[in-house]
């Protein structure tokens, strides 16, 4: 990620920065040790101190910044590209355990119509009560993303169809039965596999079922391993 900002210019040269100006401090420290009558504790300890302050503050920025690079701004979910990631890594994984996951795509009902009716900030808004209801219905180990726009992700680990249909029909319910001030209803498109699968193939078929979804608005559909789709 190249760096735009002050705060991602200073991270990412931060080690460097780093170093120079232990290197300083300590040359500093050790001259007026040396050259001066100051009592050792008076020059040692206040350099310590400041190269404590200064590491602490890079770590926060590091720290800062792998928020942005793995979150989405709005919502505070993963980001697509880190839930790419995560979901790259989830599927190599039940290939060697052959175990199982479930990937859901989401998408918000007429979201355009939330925008044209109510504006963009009350649209940002539904997007942030629905990040906080998925994130709230969701386990630690389960992980949560915003896909794009009105869309979001959930990778349910070690969960097959049949689990992932009863806690996708229940989120369906939670956005449905929500106060966001007007009505908010979401299309949900499901896949479960434990098969060799790759990325693509998965994030097709679980668009398949979210595309089947919304046509039908306020749906859940989820694409089967014989390869239709049901509800």
């Amino acid at each position: 990620m190249k760096p735009t900002t002050f705060e991602e210019k200073i991270i990412f040269s931060g080690p460097v920065i780093l170093i120079v100006f232990s290197f300083v401090l300590w040359v500093v420290a050790f001259l007026l040790d040396v050259l001066t009558n100051i009592p050792n504790l008076l020059v040692w300890l206040p350099m310590l101190g400041i190269q404590i302050v200064i590491s602490t503050t890079y770590v926060i920025l590091i720290n800062k910044l792998h928020f942005i690079a793995h979150n989405d701004q709005l919502t505070g979910l993963c980001n697509r590209r880190y839930f790419n990631f995560m979901l790259a890594k989830e599927i190599s994984r039940i290939q060697r355990t052959k175990s199982i996951l479930t990937l859901i795509l989401i998408d918000i009902d007429n979201f355009k119509k939330v925008n044209d009716t109510h504006g963009h900030l009350m649209g940002d808004d539904v997007l942030k009560k629905l990040g906080y209801i998925l994130k709230n219905n969701t386990r630690n180990i389960d992980i949560v993303a915003r896909w794009g726009g009105e869309e979001f992700a959930i990778i349910l680990v070690e969960t097959d169809l049949d689990g992932a249909k009863i806690f996708a029909e229940r989120l369906r319910k939670t956005v449905e039965n929500y106060d966001f001030g007007f009505q908010v209803t979401i299309s949900l498109g499901i896949v479960s596999t434990c098969d060799d699968l790759s990325l693509d193939e998965l994030l097709t078929q679980a668009d398949e079922a979210l595309y089947a979804a919304k046509e039908k608005k306020n749906r859940v559909i989820s694409y089967s391993k014989l390869g239709y789709l049901e509800t």
